[in-house]
């Protein structure tokens, strides 16, 4: 006797399958069952991971899918109406898999219609090789049982049969629905009337019988639902994976349905073996026999260009490099990636200098693939390529973001739109997401969620186990209460089941052919554009079946540098070559050295301007060890590494020889290139080998690690090594692991960091202009003009008389672009531009809407334009301009008008243009005040231009706030204790919790960007009478960790106080001292706080501690003057006498 499960649903059947792959085939193993099938919904994404896990189990993997059917073909007016039948295929033999990937591939790009369908067709001509089952109640034949639609029914039996003949079965099944009662004795007596064999299964949807509310709970997170809506879907609580005797019960007369998923198993022959390298057909010159030949000459070609002697040492890394290239069978991997690399670079489009290990090829970098050389910078090849370990290599390009999509083009016109496609991905419950998930479907405030969530730890890919290990808080809180400890359960048995699919940003495969051959296709629906055709197999298992993978990145940098220099040589006419930039520029030292780096590539945290203003950098060898340990784990070691290079610690070696490979690092092991290196000098390593070796100690694999150890200490042992050394050094590179990093992914990025810094010291307006043209997250363009300000850069506001589309260059200053002005279109700038380069520049705004095109510069154009400042040149003030819109409209379209029917008189020719114009004057309007100014020029511009309105509160925010919304940003800044922070609310955004109950997440700004406060219950009724759009508020709070806008960098605070800045008199109290040299202790200033404490009195004790020759510091304390500071205190003693002034700072009794 035995028995396999043949229908079961995976968390490949996206948020309704939760069997877990391996879990299941970890159950199957427990059950005894020698082979189990993956039939998930429509699609065969899962296929090989089950490959790969049944491995692990010892047990036989049957890929399968249940399949929607429809009638009618794709094309035919009835087809959506179909009914969508399930159908359970399996996979017999080679040709059935070939067969199921073409049903699956066509389902999704043709049939797709809310769902992947298979018409009858299409399944006639792919059905060899597969072995069908009639499903469960949803099968074409019961689903018309249950209609009593029989002579249909047998109809549909007829078409599986005469189709499928022998490998045709009825599924049997029980799970108690009342349906099935209904259907199951009809479909026996079928299938016994007909000499149908017969199947027994169950529709498992998850593993154990507990888990079927855990399934429940999946299903509402699927449909927006929750547990308590009585109109949700439901399942049967018998849809688990059950036990050969569970089974063999339901059906106590039908054992042979049973003995039947045997007779399947045994007719099953396949197993999933990709044998060969999957590689595009590449074209050579007809003069070289095969592809090494040519590969070879390519490389031998570009070597006097790159190398200027090509010495015995260059020769020798090639011929290894192309023997091990060979070897492997990838002559044809470098041709396709230098062929589509030489498209861009045909096509104008700017590509990186490298990415990830490639960079240690030198036939990587000889094609031209990469642009730093690998001998120079001791890069290895074994780290990119091991001739020990036979897998396809992985080379990512980074190429300007404008351009990317040019080279995909390319790749597509060049293979075939059938051999190019895109890579799925998939998104899977996490922790902190399944917590989240399930606690809505409980009908959970997401206040309370959050709570929860809190207390998890963010390590990266924990679990709600780790969770419960690492958080005696977490799992305190989750044994609280009932509700909790259910939320904890039911999440336990869904996380990490698939919760949506995507698209891989980057990831592109190139076939031999048509990749339906080979890989199951599937299609993403977009909202704004056409259907994405993808591989339905994730990106990490296209490795195992040796297809070629590639990641075409976009990366804005390369962007910004290709702006750059057409900026340079539109303004200068300088052409720069900006690949083979001088790498010993002092200027661009300076610059890094001195932190000046925002938006420089890699180096614009604030963290790393002040690791360079200590290290102060003047090697490139000093920027790739910057990007490498500018991380976590590695960060602990930059002092250490600082302190060497400036000599305040010594540079020590745990053997001297050592000091060869770690010399350019000063002692400290940075990269995983070093350990390389050294196993190969003290342990006799080969350099696969020595790849080995990195690559167990990065994963922590610890048999392969004492496989090596032994290796190495005998090799270091015959160099004169002792053993204690030999064991100190392994310990060091054990604990290496956990901040390893790659050099030549290093040294790419840092070079690219390098090029930035070049352009923005040499060419910084030019720079500038780039980056605040591409910049797309309007919070940065505020930083980055004040940044611009600060190099003393002038930025212009836009100006229909100078600016162009984007931010362009006016007399070396930078001009703002009209077409980042908000309800200013493409039309309306194209027309305002087209009319001013052909007749001369604009004088008033009659003169501009007679000459523009009315339809794009209508009336939303003109307020826009006025209220960001790009009209200001012209006659009258902006209240003026705004006031006369409507006169200069009419006064146009009259003109207009009359031109278009001729009154214009023979004289009239002999005038001058103007008096064929209206000649009306602007209309007299109220001024705006300051404030108002600005926040017109914000709602149009989205932030303000010409100042910021808490500018004249600067002094406020000096003397009593003690954080800014940069500072969350900084990851040398922690916060600790009570937050002080000054802001001016820029949105308030109102909500009700599911009981009704009102909230509100505000967002502020300060001078360096946003911030945001979140109000709930209590804080919420006592708080939000203070908050309007555009006051200035002071708030005490602390630090909430809750992320509700996606955006890690905001700083959010839960406010427990929040005053107006006019409150702040009577809200603070404490203590002012003033530091002051002795030169300003002098009856003058004495006079001045005794004037001021009349003037400003407030509830501040005044502290004065004079610096004096003779007794230090004295400290004088007025008992009689008690201030609240102002802009003229602020302004007196900071610029006037250049004093230190400190504030002690509580909130007034009653507050």
């Amino acid at each position: 006797m035995a028995f396999i499960h043949l229908h079961n649903h995976t968390q490949y059947s996206v948020l309704d399958g939760a069997c877990q792959t391996s879990k299941m085939l970890e159950l199957a193993s427990k059950y005894g069952m020698p082979a189990v099938a993956m039939t998930d919904h429509g699609n065969m994404f899962g296929t090989v991971d089950f490959s790969n896990a049944a491995k692990k189990y010892g047990i036989k993997p049957i890929f399968g899918m249940e399949a929607y059917v429809v009638n009618h073909d794709y094309d035919h007016p009835e087809s959506k109406k179909d009914e969508k039948y399930h159908l359970v295929l399996l996979v017999k033999n080679e040709i059935g898999y070939k067969n199921l990937m073409k049903l699956s591939t066509y389902s999704y790009t043709q049939g797709f219609y809310y769902k992947p369908r298979v018409s009858k067709n299409i399944l006639r001509q792919y059905s060899e090789g597969l072995i069908c089952l009639s499903a469960c109640i949803h099968g074409e034949i019961p689903w018309l049982l249950l209609k009593n639609r029989n002579e249909e029914a047998a109809k549909a039996l007829e078409f599986y049969k005469d189709l499928f003949r022998e490998d045709f079965y009825i599924e049997i099944q029980d799970h108690e629905i009342e349906d099935e009662k209904i259907v199951m004795p009809k479909l026996i007596q079928l299938a016994e009337s007909t000499n149908t064999p017969m199947v027994a299964t169950n529709d498992c949807h998850y593993l154990l019988r507990e888990h079927s509310k855990a399934h429940d709970v999946l299903l509402c997170i699927q449909m927006n639902k929750t547990l308590a809506d009585p109109n949700r879907m439901k399942y049967s609580p018998h849809l688990y994976f059950k036990t050969e005797e569970e089974m063999r019960a339901i059906f106590p007369n039908h054992q042979q349905a049973f003995d039947n998923t045997m007779e399947i198993n045994d007719k099953i022959d396949f197993k999933l073996n990709y044998d060969k390298f999957l590689l595009p057909k590449i074209d050579i010159p007809d003069k070289f026999n095969n592809q090494s030949e040519y590969l070879r000459d390519l490389c031998y070609s570009a070597a006097p260009v790159r190398y200027p002697e090509v010495t015995q040492v260059i020769r020798d890394r090639i011929d290894y490099e192309l023997s091990v290239i060979g070897k492997m069978g990838f002559d044809g991997y470098f041709l396709v990636v230098k062929d589509f690399i030489d498209a861009a670079r045909r096509r104008d489009v700017p590509v990186g200098p490298g990415r990830g290990s490639a960079a240690g090829s030198i036939i990587a970098y000889l094609l031209g693939i990469t642009q730093l050389d690998p001998l120079k910078y001791n890069l290895f090849f074994e780290r990119f390529l091991n001739p020990d370990r036979v897998s396809m290599p992985d080379i990512d390009i980074d190429f300007c973001a404008e351009g990317r999509s040019k080279v995909i083009d390319y790749v597509i016109e060049k293979y075939g739109r059938e051999s190019v496609t895109q890579i799925i991905t998939y998104g899977t419950l996490g922790a902190k997401s399944v917590i989240k998930d399930v606690a809505r479907v409980m009908e959970v405030l997401p206040a309370d969620s959050n709570k929860i969530t809190k207390v998890m730890p963010s390590t990266p890919g924990i679990t709600l186990k780790k969770c419960l290990d690492e958080s005696p808080e977490f799992k305190k809180m989750m044994e609280s209460n009932e509700l909790y400890a259910s939320i904890l359960d039911y999440s336990m048995v869904i996380e990490g089941l698939i919760r949506q699919i995507g698209i891989h940003a980057a990831g592109v495969v190139i076939g031999p052919g048509d990749l339906s051959d080979y890989i199951p296709l599937a299609i993403s629906n977009q909202k704004d554009g056409d259907p994405v055709v993808l591989v339905q197999y994730e990106g990490k298992w296209l490795d195992d079946l040796k297809l070629l993978k590639m990641d075409f990145l976009g990366l804005k940098t390369l962007t910004i540098i290709k702006h750059t220099l057409a900026l340079i040589k539109k303004y200068k006419n300088i052409d720069i070559d900006i690949e083979n930039v001088d790498l010993h520029d002092q200027k661009a030292y300076e610059l890094l050295a001195n932190g000046l780096t925002d938006g420089i590539f890699q180096f614009e945290s604030d963290g790393m301007k002040k690791y360079l203003i200590e290290l102060k950098p003047n090697q490139f060898e000093d920027l790739i060890a910057m990007v490498a340990l500018y991380r976590p784990g590695p960060m602990q070691f930059i002092p250490n590494y600082i302190r060497r290079k400036h000599g305040v610690e010594a540079v020590s070696y745990e053997h001297p020889l050592m000091e060869n490979t770690l010399k350019e690092t000063y002692g400290v092991t940075v990269y995983q290139e070093q350990v390389m290196q050294l196993s190969r000098e003290l342990g006799g390593f080969t350099g696969g080998e020595a790849d080995g070796l990195r690559k167990a100690i990065g994963k922590k694999k610890l048999d392969m690690m004492e496989k090596q150890k032994g290796k190495f200490m005998e090799g270091a042992k015959s160099k004169g090594i002792s053993e204690d050394v030999i064991e100190s050094i392994w310990a060091g590179w054990v604990n290496f692991a956990s901040y390893a990093f790659n050099k030549s992914h290093a040294a790419c990025y840092a070079f690219v960091a390098y090029q930035t810094a070049f352009l923005k010291a040499h060419y910084p307006v030019e720079y500038m202009t780039a980056l605040l043209s591409l910049e797309e997250n309007p919070d940065k363009i505020p930083q980055f003009i004040h940044v611009a300000k600060k190099m003393g850069i002038d930025v212009l506001p836009p100006s229909v008389n100078y600016s162009e589309a984007e931010f362009t260059i006016h007399e070396n200053k930078i001009m703002f672009g009209l077409q980042a002005i908000k309800n200013v279109g493409s039309a309306a700038v194209s027309s305002i531009i087209r009319e001013r380069n052909e007749h001369g520049l604009y004088k008033n705004i009659f003169e501009l809407t007679e000459r523009v095109d009315s339809q794009s510069v209508n009336k939303a154009v003109l307020e826009s334009l006025i209220y960001a400042g790009a009209m200001d040149e012209l006659e009258g003030s902006r209240e003026q301009k705004i006031a006369s819109i409507e006169k200069a409209m009419n006064c146009a379209t009259e003109v207009q008008n009359n031109k278009k029917k001729g009154q214009i008189t023979l004289f009239d020719f002999f005038e001058p243009e103007e008096k064929l114009s209206c000649n009306a004057e602007l209309v007299q309007a109220t001024d705006w005040s300051h404030i108002q100014k600005l926040e017109f020029e914000k709602s149009v511009l989205g932030f303000f231009l010409s100042g910021h309105p808490l500018s004249e509160d600067k002094y406020l925010i000096d003397l009593f706030t003690n954080v800014n919304s940069k500072t969350v940003a900084d990851p040398e800044q922690e916060i600790v204790g009570q937050i002080q922070i000054i802001g001016i609310v820029a949105n308030i955004i109102q909500k009700k919790d599911k009981k009704g109950n009102p909230f509100a997440i505000v967002v502020l700004e300060d001078l360096y960007g946003k911030f945001e406060i979140s109000l709930f219950s209590g804080d919420y009724a006592k708080l939000m009478p203070l908050i309007s759009e555009g006051a200035k508020l002071y708030i005490v709070g602390s630090q909430n960790m809750y992320n509700s806008n996606g955006n890690d960098e905001m700083l959010r605070i839960r406010p427990s106080m929040i005053f107006t800045l006019d409150q702040l008199k009577e809200k603070l109290m404490g203590e002012i001292v003033l530091n002051i040299e002795e030169k300003y202790a002098d009856p003058v200033q004495a006079e001045f706080l005794n004037t001021f404490a009349k003037e400003s009195p407030g509830q501040f004790e005044l502290i004065i501690k004079v610096k004096t020759e003779r007794f230090n510091t004295l400290c004088l304390k007025p008992q009689s003057l008690k201030i609240f500071p102002n802009h003229h205190f602020y302004k007196h003693f900071k610029h006037q006498t250049d004093s230190n002034i400190q504030v002690r700072m509580e909130v007034a009794n009653g507050s």
